[in-house]
């Protein structure tokens, strides 16, 4: 015997045993279903009974007539007696092996009763091959063996539910006949006793076959009734727990199967959500001035008449007075004709999220610190504006509105007040926005207005000018009154610009030429004003570029002491020798630096060589070096003076730095560090342009400086203008109080010498004394003033 037959024979008995396990239940395989798939066995046998019950009392009848010539009448009607009332037994014993309750039940004896009692009676019919088949006549033997070879039939098809009683009944019955074939005297008993084995053989297999489909059958309604228990379960979990619930409606369109969580959801009744339709219900709660209510009602009211599937349908409903969104989802049922069975899908309440979807929407297109539009929504419009410009032109307005002193007031009094202000910038700004208009906060202090009603220069001009009007009004934020000024750029479409880009940027170097003209203003878009920003971007390029190969020189002013007409020093301005346009002046170049960041590098330069130069001047001489205010807020600025002082060799008391108004407020902790250092060291500071901006004096007192200087647009109207000799004496009033030196710029006619003088400022500087000079001309100068000194 080779190696796989010995590995076939042991794999034998498993085999058996799981053949066996699929035609009778099982705990192993069944688990506690095995006793109610034995009360479906029997339950099966009890439906077969009466048929079987039936063909038993034929076949009696059939047999006790022909024999009842041939057999003693007492043994073939008790016969006959005992064989049709065992089935009639059967029956009810079989009933009581059935446990009702919640499913039928039935022991594990059951099994072998109902197969003692299949073997009782297939005796009884055995005593006809065994007993009567032998001795009969041809006909005789021939009715017996048609009755059994019918009877192991039947039998084996009705008992195969059981299948050890039909097993039992049909090897019992075949056993019987073969022993009456080998009693008889047929000659072709052999062949026939072939032919019995074969037959029986197959009927086993007919028991076994039909006992498995059978236990196949309920093992598969066993699994379709524990999912459809499961479903159940987890559909009860899901209404009660979760915030959706499931709905079905009838051909008639009326709600099925109310479950609480509905019915809480429509806050009706379930008795009473039943009577109506649900697009009824969903009519009568849309609201009435909802317009996505009535579009969402036509299209769930469309697929269902069309029986098209819907998914994730948001309405609006009132429930009890409160709007909710709902949101719906199914899909059509049909019954096994294909007819319209009804709908069957679930609903969600999502108040919330859409509640949550509409708030990034205005988060994602609106300014959450104004309620303005922010630059999102503002770009989207003004693209939609180049759409339609294409097609079919219109013409707007755009003006562009930044606020000229807000950085001042942010750091001065601090982010809380500078948010106020925006909010009450914003909403001042809405006053005078038309219907249909956008107007957007772009970011920081920058507004936007895309108007369609003030689309000329005069309408949109009238505009600008009101607006800056209205905001000229102090607003009281925090105790504090702060007045906000504002510089409008206007352009208009499509004369400005016809696509988004283009009126954009007209906007903004209409903006920049208000701030220009002196801030508080506005200015309309003009084509120099597109030369002029290529000319200032080309300058900004060529500053760059200066400043590496070093194309800057200064010039030095004197500046002499009133009383003795002394010459203390010179003021350091710097000039850009510019390869092709020749001398520029700072005035040009200057505001571009600061703009760009090039005025650091710049200063730095500036500082250096304005100290190298003075220390070749006579000792008692000072410079006066501008700084701007980037530079003085520089954490390297007592660095880089040091460097210059230790490089050059100049005293420290001999340099004097001019700053402007601007740099002290921005950062008063920062620039009060910065004052004491430079003090500290012997540097003099002196206050520029003062009385052109700001003016406090609060600062004044608060910081450590040296000298005013008196701006030069006063001292030129000093002659003319009452108002500027007046405040040009509380100027020298004021730093003669604080004990701070005064100088005078911009001197050109004796008659301001002359009036300054008595007014008592100190010292003046200006083309009556001398025009800025290169440095190459300053030895000849001194020699010149020492000359006439002497």
């Amino acid at each position: 015997m080779t190696p796989d037959h010995v590995s076939a024979l042991r794999h034998w008995p498993a085999a058996l045993r799981q053949a066996w396990h699929s035609v009778v239940p099982h705990e192993s395989v069944d688990g506690p279903l095995v006793r109610h798939f034995r009360a479906r066995q029997i339950m099966a046998l009890l439906a077969l009974l009466p048929l079987i019950a039936t063909g038993n009392v034929v076949n009696t009848l059939i047999i006790g007539w022909y024999f009842r010539a041939h057999l003693p009448h007492t043994w073939l009607w008790a016969w006959c007696l005992v064989a049709t009332v065992s089935l009639v037994v059967a029956y009810f014993w079989w009933r009581a092996l059935i446990q009702s309750g919640r499913r039928p039940t039935a022991d594990p004896s059951a099994t072998s009763i109902i197969a003692a009692q299949v073997v009782f009676f297939s005796l009884l019919w055995c005593a006809m091959p065994v007993l009567v088949f032998p001795q009969a006549d041809h006909h005789g033997s021939m009715l017996i063996a048609t009755v059994i070879v019918g009877m192991i039939c039947g039998g084996a098809f009705m008992l195969s539910p059981v299948a050890p009683a039909a097993l039992a009944y049909v090897g019992g019955m075949g056993v019987a006949s073969a022993v009456g074939l080998m009693r008889s005297s047929y000659a072709s008993g052999g062949a026939l006793l072939v032919l019995l084995a074969v037959y029986c053989v197959i009927m086993g297999g007919v028991v076994l076959t039909t006992a498995q489909a059978f236990m196949s059958r309920l093992r598969a309604e066993a699994e379709t009734e524990r999912q459809k228990q499961l479903v159940d379960l987890l559909l009860r979990d899901f209404e009660e727990h979760a915030s959706d619930w499931l709905w079905e409606i009838s051909p008639t369109g009326h709600l099925r199967h109310v479950s609480a969580r509905l019915s809480e959801s429509f806050g009706v009744p379930a008795r009473q959500l039943v009577q109506r339709s649900l697009l009824d219900w969903l009519s009568w709660m849309s609201p009435k001035d909802a317009v996505d209510g009535g579009e969402a009602l036509a299209r769930l009211t469309s697929c269902m008449r069309l029986g098209q599937p819907f998914r994730d349908l948001e309405l609006p409903v009132e429930v009890g007075q409160e709007l909710r969104w709902w949101s719906l989802s199914a899909k059509p049922l049909f019954d096994e004709q294909g007819r319209a069975a009804g709908w069957r899908g679930v609903g969600a309440d999502v108040t919330q999220k859409r509640l949550a979807r509409e708030e990034l929407a205005r988060l994602a297109n609106f300014d959450a610190l104004t309620g303005l539009a922010n630059r999102h929504r503002f770009s989207k419009e003004l693209d939609r504006l180049g759409h339609r410009a294409s097609v079919t032109p219109r013409d707007c307005a755009l003006l562009f509105l930044d606020l000229d002193n807000f950085k001042a007031i942010n750091d001065s009094l601090g982010h809380s007040v500078g948010d106020q202000l925006l909010r009450r910038v914003g909403a001042r700004l809405r006053t005078c926005v038309a219907d249909g208009d956008l107007l957007a906060r772009l970011g920081g202090d920058e507004f936007a207005l895309l108007t369609w009603h003030h689309t000329s220069e005069p309408s949109a001009s009238a505009l600008a000018e009101r607006l800056l009007t209205l905001l000229a009004e102090p607003c009281q934020l925090d105790n504090v009154l702060v007045e906000v000024r504002a510089s409008i750029g206007v352009a208009l479409a499509p004369r400005d610009g016809a696509d988004p880009q283009s009126l954009l940027q007209c906007a903004d170097l209409a903006l920049y030429a208000a701030k220009a003209a002196g801030r508080n203003t506005h200015r309309f878009f003009r084509p120099d004003m597109a030369d002029m920003a290529r000319a200032r971007a080309r300058l900004q390029h060529e500053l760059g570029m200066a400043l590496a190969a070093q194309q800057f020189t200064l010039h030095f002013q004197p500046q002499r002491r009133l009383v003795g007409n002394e010459l203390i020093g010179f003021e350091a301005l710097v000039r850009w020798q510019h390869s092709e346009r020749g001398l520029i002046g700072p005035g040009e170049f200057i505001p571009v630096a600061e703009e760009t960041g090039q005025i650091v590098p710049l200063g730095t330069w500036v500082l250096r060589e304005a100290c190298r130069q003075a220390a070749q001047w006579p000792g008692h001489l000072r410079v006066a070096v501008n700084l701007s205010a980037v530079q003085f807020r520089s954490s390297a600025l007592i660095e880089l003076v040091d460097e210059a002082l230790s490089l050059s060799g100049l005293a420290p008391e001999r340099l004097e730095l001019e700053i402007t108004e601007s740099a002290l407020i921005e950062d008063h902790e920062g620039a009060q560090a910065t004052l004491m250092a430079l003090r500290s060291r012997g540097v003099r500071v002196a206050m520029d342009d003062f009385g052109t901006g700001y003016s406090s004096l609060a600062y004044l007192r608060r910081f450590t400086l040296d000298k005013l200087k008196i701006d030069g647009m006063f001292v030129r109207s000093l002659d003319s203008d009452a108002d500027a000799q007046a405040v040009v004496m509380a100027i020298i009033s004021l730093a003669r109080a604080l004990r701070l030196e005064t100088t005078a710029e911009g001197i050109e006619t004796p008659g301001q010498l002359m009036m300054l003088k008595a007014l008592g400022c100190d010292d003046v500087q200006g083309y009556l004394i001398a025009r800025p000079m290169p440095a190459s001309e300053v030895p000849a100068y001194l020699s010149k003033v020492q000359a006439v000194t002497v």
